[in-house]
């Protein structure tokens, strides 16, 4: 008699049970009939019950076209219904499973170029009818959870599904409904009750910066509103230190790439400068990366945390208690200061903002953030404190070398430093003017606020005076190629020249001592050639008041005096010797003849609605890692 059993042949590969489910569901079903179009009751209760695996879920859902995900919109909104009910449903592992299934699952769907991105999603998801009712249900359950659910677990993949929803609809009206239900006081709820874990800590931080920043400039934002209102000052701290732990780990993923802080001498490394690291101790431990290499290496990083830094922009745009303690906080024993620690990472960022569009848009965004705090005067005088000094790790991956400080400095300082190594490492045809201007109105914003406090820092001014003219004279060799930005004129320029004289008729005010003073003149003497150049490229004969023409008028006018003295003790000589110059300028203060203009050195205080445009490319590179973010 013949066995009944049959021998089926050996798989190349053994997938798992969840993943044979996720593989019937959104390639075999689809081609059945309607009837079998949708899985069974046991069907569910297997794919809910099993262990889920969000990766593969995603890998397998990517690949697939927006039309792709239309034609099987019946499969689609089936497995988005039932995951929705299994979420609520209170019933562990089910409910856990389908909001892990749901975040892989959303996070793919939004990917997609849709024709017409708000009702096509809708199709996907559940179709007009019933749509409504569906995320309703959905907002409520995941603000549920979040708020007030026992299981940290639980709570934090209600929180990846939020996420995912949130970032990946970002141009959807489905973020609408997060609107109709506030979820801010869940959000700050869970960021108390998992302050010892800062990963879950940092998602409800980037959270709450995207959910402020839908559509922000369009209607009225519940969350921005409550950023406004925030005074919670534990939760303030919270949120600080979690995003202090995020920068850090910004930072160290450059420094992987590249330690930059100079080798101490020992043994094993001059083994390794002469060739003969194999006899070293080093010799097991991988070699650094090669220049290729760290350049591919560069282009990613940092990672997706960086999205925390639209929401650290949002809390300091809208809040000064937020910015007041991201600059006050102490650190725990053996630990930088949190607002040390921005600023190092802000460094990092910025040093090599140039490499693509989201490193300038993370670049530009700490800017941001540090520009609301130095027009405020009462953060602006805790950052120029001697009280507040800090010790900030500055990125010196790349040459020029600003001089190497290891020890506590007034945070002005620092600040300086950052912009002046910004100023020195993305100069290009393309330039950034965003980046640069500033930059500019950063440094710009310090020194008109030490001018009228009559505070002088011990810093190396030379440095800023040679990175402003070589920006200068990259302007004026290169300026048929830059004409054409947007905004270089009246952004960049004009703050460039604007700071220039600025710190030119009042320097004697803010600048710590004499030679700090006449190195701004002998560089301007140098110079002079450039300012003429710089005047004909991109000064308008036909506004003689602007700012930018003023200022290139003053800066001209100071050059040729000395210039004139020069000519008139040297004769033709043409080369003067430096200390014969230094003569020439201390004479040359008494025939000098600067008239003080009251409009140098003015800026206007930061207002959003003119960044609009600008502000929502920003945002944009932030959603969309914040929507890779959940699916971590």
């Amino acid at each position: 008699m013949e066995s009944p059993l049959t021998q089926l042949l050996r798989p190349d590969s053994f997938e798992p049970k969840i993943v044979q489910l996720y593989l019937h569901l959104f390639h075999v079903l689809v081609n059945e009939d309607t009837d079998e179009a949708v899985p069974s009751e046991g069907f569910w209760r297997e794919l809910f019950l099993l262990k889920p695996d969000k990766q593969r879920l995603y890998d397998i859902l990517e690949p697939l076209t927006a039309y792709d995900l239309l034609h099987m919109h019946t499969q689609t909104q089936a497995f988005f219904r039932r995951a929705t009910a299994e979420s609520s449903s209170a019933v562990s592992p089910r409910n856990e499973s389908a909001l892990e299934n749901l975040a892989a699952f959303l996070c793919a769907i939004f990917t997609k170029k849709y024709t017409n991105p708000n009702t096509d999603v809708i199709q996907v998801l559940a179709g007009l009818d019933a749509i409504d009712k569906l995320m309703s249900d959905l907002v409520h359950t995941l603000e549920s959870i979040i708020r007030q659910a026992t299981d940290e677990s639980l709570r934090t993949k209600a929180l990846d599904v939020t996420l995912a929803l949130v970032a990946g609809g970002f141009h959807t009206s489905l973020v609408s409904y997060f609107m109709h239900r506030d979820l801010f006081s869940a959000l700050t709820k869970y960021i108390h009750d998992v302050d010892k874990n800062p990963i879950p800590g940092l998602k409800a931080f980037v959270l709450i910066g995207v959910l402020s920043s839908y559509n922000k400039f369009e209607t009225q934002n519940v969350y921005q509103n409550r950023l406004e209102d925030f005074v919670n000052v534990d939760t303030i701290r919270l949120l600080v230190q979690s995003f202090a732990s995020a920068s850090a780990r910004i930072r160290d993923q450059y420094v992987a790439v590249q330690d930059d802080l100079p080798a101490a001498w020992s043994l094993n490394s001059t083994l390794s400068m002469v060739g003969l690291r194999a006899l070293s101790a080093d010799a097991k431990k991988p070699l650094p990366p090669t220049e290729e290499e760290a350049k591919t290496l560069f282009a990613t990083t940092p990672n997706q945390d960086a999205a925390c830094i639209l929401s650290l922009y949002s809390f300091v745009q809208a809040n000064k208690i937020f910015a007041a303690n991201l600059i006050h906080l102490s650190p725990d024993k053996d630990r930088e200061m949190p607002f040390a620690i921005f600023l190092s990472s802000t460094s990092y960022i910025s040093h090599h903002a140039y490499r693509g569009l989201r490193q300038s848009a993370y670049a530009v965004l700490s800017l941001l953030a540090i520009r609301n705090m130095v027009e405020d005067p009462i953060l602006a005088k805790r950052i120029s404190s001697a009280d507040a000094k800090l010790v900030v790790r500055l990125c010196r991956q790349r040459s020029p070398h600003l001089p190497l400080v290891t020890n506590a400095r007034v945070p002005a300082i620092a600040i300086l430093d950052i912009c002046t190594d910004t100023l020195s490492h993305n100069l290009r045809k393309k330039l950034d003017v965003q980046l640069y201007s500033l930059a500019l109105g950063i440094i710009l914003r310090i020194v008109t606020y030490l001018e009228q406090t009559k505070t002088r820092l011990q810093h190396h001014w030379a440095y800023i005076w040679g990175s402003l003219i070589s920006l200068m004279r990259f302007l004026a060799q290169y300026s048929s190629d830059l004409g054409y930005l947007r905004n270089i004129r009246e952004d960049l320029c004009g703050t460039l020249a604007n700071l220039a004289a600025f710190c030119l008729s009042k320097g004697d005010a803010f600048l710590p001592d004499p030679a700090s003073f006449d190195d701004l003149f002998y560089k301007l003497i140098e110079a002079n050639d450039i300012l003429v150049k710089f005047k004909q490229a991109y000064c308008d004969p036909g506004s003689p008041s602007s700012t930018l023409n003023r200022s290139v008028e003053a800066l001209i006018s100071v050059s040729s005096h000395y210039h004139s003295l020069l000519k008139a003790q040297h004769g033709r000589k043409t080369h003067q010797s430096p200390a014969a110059i230094q003569k020439v300028i201390k004479e040359g203060y008494e025939t000098l003849n600067l008239e003080t203009d009251e409009r140098l050195g003015q800026w206007e205080r930061w207002r959003e609605n003119n960044w609009k445009p600008e502000l929502k490319k920003l945002i944009r590179v932030a959603v969309e890692d914040a929507r890779i973010l959940s699916l971590t």
